[in-house]
């Protein structure tokens, strides 16, 4: 499969992300609890030897049960935890400061992660302010920056992907997700397929372009002619769903695939 979505800025900051390792002590990777095999869809490698630890991130709008037995799958090769906007700053913190490795009482903290998982969320959980730039376009954040929060001292870096996403079902669940951006792909495999997926969770009888027909005419989204805005009622439903605005699902349920050893 050819590239997706995969814009200059993140295949620099793959660069500086691997001078940058000698200065860490741990690696936070930030995965969407709805996904969480799908958001590990970059060189998980280049951290090899680093002590890592795990966020199931947006667990609010994930399958409780679901993300429970990620929590054991993961658990059990490396820390993990389970978060979300409504969790307190102590879980978050406690958890970093717990197992990761310090030098001199101070944690050096590198956090990584695909595109719009919640990275800029957790640093302002971490930090009790607004310290990272926010927002649902992915790839917010463009820079490797450092971010001083006492005990912690974070680098930042931007969402990372495979430079080629080879897989159809892991570029399906990253649309689902948000970390691929609807508008810049133009693959209908691709955004049929996380319909199809999409479809299964929800319990959706219709087609794809049934379906978008009528979730556009619902919300008056029409065009020229009195016909649904095709376009626009595709582009919306996807964000929405990215949202967990439609839901709870969670799309990753394959646990003996996880990958870190």
């Amino acid at each position: 499969m050819s590239n997706v979505w995969y814009p200059g800025h993140i295949n620099k900051a793959k660069r500086r992300i691997k001078e940058y390792l000698k200065a860490v002590d741990s690696i936070l990777i930030v995965l969407d609890a709805r996904a969480p095999l799908a958001t590990t869809a970059f060189e998980i490698d280049i951290f090899k030897g680093k002590n890592i630890l795990f966020v199931l991130n947006k667990s609010d709008i994930a399958n409780n049960e679901l993300t429970t037995k990620w929590l054991q799958t993961i658990g059990q090769t490396a820390p993990v935890i389970s978060f979300n906007k409504n969790d307190s700053i102590s879980k978050i913190k406690n958890f970093v400061l717990k197992n990761s490795k310090t030098k001199l009482n101070e944690t050096r903290l590198l956090i990584a992660g695909v595109p719009n998982v919640g990275k800029s969320s957790i640093i302002n959980k971490i930090s009790g302010k607004r310290s990272a730039k926010t927002g649902a376009t992915p790839g917010i954040t463009r820079g490797v920056q450092w971010i001083n929060l006492g005990k912690i001292k974070l680098l930042d870096t931007p969402g990372i992907v495979f430079a080629k996403l080879f897989n159809k079902d892991i570029a399906a669940k990253l649309l689902l997700v948000g970390s691929l951006p609807i508008e810049n792909i133009d693959n209908y495999d691709i955004i049929s397929r996380a319909f199809d997926i999409y479809k299964t969770e929800a319990n959706v009888e219709e087609d794809f372009e049934d379906y978008i027909t009528k979730f556009g005419l619902s919300r008056g989204f029409i065009s020229k002619g009195g016909k649904c805005d095709f376009e626009r009622s595709k582009n919306i439903f996807f964000k929405l769903l990215s949202e967990g605005k439609l839901g709870k699902f969670t799309y990753d349920k394959d646990f003996s695939m996880w990958i870190y050893k």
